[in-house]
C-alpha cells in the first residue's frame, strides 16, 4: 500500500525563537499581494538585495512600490498589444542552438538555454536593444557576474537583518557588473533622447523613456530596470525549465 502525505496550504515555522510561514494558499497569497497589501513589509529584503537590484518595485513598500507597480503595469499592457513576430528572432536562435547541441549527439541543458533566452527577449521588449548588442565577451561576463550575485543575494536574505556582514569582494564586483550593464542601456536610451528629441525616443525605448520622465535620475531607471529584468529573466526561464 503506498502512503500519501498531505502537504498543508500554510505551514507555520518556529526557527531560533521567530515565527514565519509559508503559504500557498491563492486566498492568503492575494491578501498579501493585492487586497491588504498595506498591513504587510518586505522585511530585511531590500537590506539584503541593494548591491544589486539598488531601489526598485520588490524592494519598496506602500506609496513608492504602488507608484512602481503603475509606471511598470503600463508597461506590461503595451507588450500585450504587440505582434507575437517580436519574440521569432529570439525563438528562432534558441531552436537553432537547440538543434545544433543536440546534433552534437551529447545531453543539452536545456536550463541555460532557456535563461539566454528571456534575457535577449527581455532586453528587447523592455529596454528596447537586444542583448547581442553587447559582445559576447561582455554578455557570457554579464550572465555569469548576474548568477553569483543572485546566489549572494539568497545567501543575505536568508541573514535577515544580518545581511551587511556577507559582503566579500567577489559579491561586490558581480554586483558592480550587472549594475554597469543596465546602466549601458539607460545610457543609451537617454543619449539617444538628447540627439532625437523626447517623443523619437519614446517610440524606441519606451519603457526607459517613461522611468526617465517619471523619475529624472538616471540610477533609479537603472534600479528600476534590474528589478524587471528579475522577472523578465529568471521567472520565465525558470518556468520553461519545470515545464519541460
Amino acid at each position: 500500500m503506498t502512503d500519501y502525505i498531505t502537504i498543508a496550504g500554510t505551514v507555520r515555522l518556529e526557527l531560533w525563537g521567530v515565527t514565519g510561514f509559508i503559504t500557498t494558499d491563492p486566498e492568503n497569497v492575494e491578501t498579501i499581494l493585492s487586497t491588504r497589501f498595506e498591513d504587510y513589509g518586505l522585511g530585511s529584503r531590500p537590506l539584503a538585495s541593494v548591491p544589486l537590484l539598488g531601489e526598485g518595485i520588490f524592494g519598496q513598500d506602500g506609496p513608492a512600490w504602488k507608484r512602481s507597480r503603475e509606471l511598470i503595469r503600463h508597461q506590461f499592457v503595451r507588450i500585450q498589444k504587440q505582434n507575437l513576430d517580436v519574440f521569432t528572432p529570439h525563438v528562432d536562435e534558441l531552436v537553432s542552438n537547440l538543434r545544433r547541441k543536440a546534433e552534437s549527439g551529447n545531453v543539452v541543458n536545456l536550463k541555460p538555454m532557456f535563461f539566454d533566452f528571456t534575457l535577449g527577449a527581455t532586453t528587447k521588449l523592455l529596454f528596447g536593444e537586444p542583448h547581442s548588442s553587447l559582445s559576447v565577451e561582455d554578455r557570457d561576463e554579464f550572465q555569469k557576474s548576474f548568477d553569483y550575485a543572485a546566489l549572494g543575494v539568497g545567501i543575505r536574505v536568508r541573514m535577515a537583518d544580518l545581511a551587511p556582514l556577507y559582503n566579500p569582494k567577489k559579491f561586490r564586483d558581480a554586483c558592480r557588473t550587472v549594475r554597469n550593464w543596465a546602466t549601458f542601456f539607460a545610457q543609451k536610451a537617454l543619449k539617444y533622447k538628447d540627439e532625437f528629441g523626447e517623443e523619437e525616443a519614446a517610440s524606441k525605448y519606451p519603457f526607459i523613456i517613461d522611468l526617465w520622465k517619471d523619475m529624472r535620475d538616471e540610477s533609479l531607471v537603472r534600479d528600476q530596470l534590474l528589478h524587471v529584468l528579475i522577472a523578465g529573466r529568471d521567472s520565465t526561464a525558470a518556468l520553461l525549465s519545470w515545464t519541460l
